[in-house]
């Protein structure tokens, strides 16, 4: 049977951006997940799910690495959990940046990214 694991407001600080001072400075983000997975046994064993623990890890993993957009960082967000995860069959990445530098105040700005096997192939 078809399920979704997800994981809602992993709270980072990264160095991601396409400025420079945006790199030296650093900022908060926030990371929303939802996994689809196909549910093989519900045996309530923790084999018979995703691990909600190394979705995290991995998502954790990718953030400390700089990246200038967004959107290419939730596709690697993406592309990792879809390649460590046989069960998953995609995965909906939303990714938060608190307090944007655009020059007025904004809440955060965000990419959402829907990633399959079929787009890491």
């Amino acid at each position: 049977m078809k399920g979704k694991v997800a994981l809602s407001g992993m709270a980072f600080y990264g160095y991601h951006g396409y400025y420079v001072e945006e790199n030296k400075l650093g900022n908060h983000y926030t990371v929303d997940l939802v996994v689809e997975t196909e549910f093989e046994q519900m045996d309530d064993s923790l084999e018979s799910t995703l691990n909600y623990e190394t979705l995290y890890k991995t998502t954790e993993e990718v953030m400390k690495k700089p990246l200038k957009l967004l959107e290419t960082l939730a596709f690697h967000i993406g592309k990792k959990i879809l390649s460590e995860n046989e069960s998953a069959l995609k995965v909906l990445v939303r990714v938060n940046k608190m307090q944007p530098p655009i020059g007025a105040l904004c809440d955060k700005a965000y990419v959402e990214l829907e990633v399959d096997r079929e787009d890491i192939s």
